[in-house]
């Protein structure tokens, strides 16, 4: 009863929700694992289309250099993601132990507090889990 009420309320006042929920972990190096989970991300966004979908991946560890540009194919396929609705969140504390800073990563990322931490707070919050690479 509660939801039907809360999805009655965001319809009427023009809120939009999206079905789809999911968040994707970053924790590989390498530009296949990287080309692999973009494949992913692009495949999601064409199932569900940008209105349906809401799509974090989140780069710690080893995968932050997915973040940091290193080939202009990746940058571009990652900016559309992001066009589309897509955000790529770099892990803070990989970002503080590589000394890595914000303007080093792709235009658009951001960052978080830490990247493990925000795929549980994900997960809790009833987003899909997948695991990149």
């Amino acid at each position: 009863m509660k939801t039907s009420l809360l999805l009655s309320i965001l319809a009427f006042s023009g809120i939009q929700t999206a079905k789809h929920k999911v968040v994707i972990e970053v924790n590989v190096a390498g530009l296949l694992a990287y080309s692999t989970i973009l494949n992913n991300a692009e495949n999601l966004e064409k199932a569900f289309g940008s209105e349906n979908l809401q799509l974090e991946v989140v780069c710690h560890g080893n995968g932050l250099g997915m973040l940091i540009p290193s080939s202009a194919k990746l940058v571009s396929r990652i900016k559309a993601l992001q066009r589309a609705g897509a955000v790529f969140a770099a892990c803070g504390n990989t970002m503080k132990g590589m000394h890595v800073s914000l303007k080093q990563l792709v235009p658009g990322a951001i960052t978080v507090d830490s990247g493990v931490a925000e795929v549980v707070r994900k997960e809790e919050s009833g987003w899909a889990y997948l695991k990149g690479g």
